[in-house]
């Protein structure tokens, strides 16, 4: 699953890189009120053209979820399960769903435990209908990297192209960081 942040382009830096993997590369356009769906488009679209011309070849697809007019924001990760679902059914043969999450990240133990529930929850269905394979596991490339340790990872060309902000401020040119949401202060520990 990729969002087009720090995390999600190393780790797809790394599986190109390192592995022999064929590759389905999902973004979810996730639209909420916290307005950060183009800006992660955009970085995602430059991401993947760079990687296209860069690394070896691998299938990209993206789907969307629209939030706009709820208040509440959704948990994100919990969409990635669903999305992440739907992707591995839609994928013959898949087996492995790769997570750009990290030790570090906050409660990540059991938002990870809850993000395979709701997965294998929906997954469930599926097999009854004797569709996707008997097992998929969930893998995780760079858990246990520091944000420090991805960028470094990363040509810069391509660190300057992820997005890490939740609350995008339009300008003349397209987006800036807002520099105050989580995204952006861990991002400036870099």
């Amino acid at each position: 699953m990729f969002s087009g942040g720090l995390d999600s382009t190393a780790m797809l830096a790394k599986l190109l890189a390192e592995t022999e993997d064929e590759l389905r590369v999902h973004h979810i356009r996730m639209a909420n009120r916290e307005e950060r769906a183009e800006a992660e488009q955009a970085a995602v679209e430059r991401i993947v053209a760079w990687c296209r011309e860069r690394y070896r070849p691998f299938r990209y697809t993206e789907s969307a979820l629209d939030f706009q007019e709820l208040e509440a924001i959704p948990i994100d990760y919990l969409c990635v399960a669903f999305v992440a679902c739907q992707v591995a059914i839609d994928t013959p043969g898949c087996n492995r769903i790769a997570v750009a999450a990290l030790a570090r990240d906050t409660d990540i133990e059991n938002r990870s435990a809850r993000q395979r529930r709701v997965f294998d929850a929906l997954y469930e269905c599926y097999r009854a209908r004797k569709l996707g394979e008997p097992e998929v596991q969930w893998v995780y490339p760079v858990y246990h990297a520091t944000k420090r340790e991805l960028a470094a990872l990363l040509p810069r060309e391509l660190l300057e192209m992820t997005w890490s902000c939740r609350r995008p401020v339009r300008a003349a040119d397209g987006f800036r960081p807002c520099g105050a949401c989580k995204a952006c202060l861990a991002r400036a520990e870099i």
